[in-house]
């Protein structure tokens, strides 16, 4: 088996907080789809906001109980690498959630230092409100 990249190690971490803030440099960034409110697409600049947009996510957002990742691609190597997963999970509010995200990870001296993070805003944007539009069949 070879080892997995690190998008794919951000991905397999998303609800862990901690495990996330350890694989950060300093002086990461964070974004999502500019199409996004800015409190959400950011950029998120240096691991405090980084730290505090994923724990406003995996905290605020999702019952970290119910969420689960499904990998379906990973390119990459350890400086720059991609997947492309779905997210399933309950919202705080007892929406169900399943959008198909991409993740693209850049790493310095071993750590991330940059995350691009594209997703269908309008499948979570909906979903979110209790609409489902935008999962995909058998999800």
């Amino acid at each position: 088996m070879t080892t997995p990249t690190p998008a794919r190690r951000i991905v397999e971490a998303f609800g862990d907080c901690e495990a996330l803030a350890a694989m950060y440099t300093d002086d990461i960034t964070w974004r999502l789809n500019h199409s996004l409110p800015p409190n959400i697409a950011g950029p998120h600049v240096g691991k405090n906001a980084v730290t505090g947009f994923n724990d406003a996510v995996f905290n605020k957002i999702y019952d970290n109980d119910s969420l689960r990742v499904v990998i379906h691609d990973e390119i990459g190597n350890e400086e720059s690498s991609v997947v492309r997963f779905d997210m399933h999970a309950k919202s705080r509010r007892g929406m169900s959630y399943d959008v198909e995200y991409v993740l693209f990870a850049k790493t310095r001296d071993g750590l991330v230092c940059e995350v691009v993070e594209l997703l269908d805003s309008q499948a979570s944007t909906e979903q979110h409100q209790g609409n489902v539009v935008g999962v995909a069949p058998g999800a």
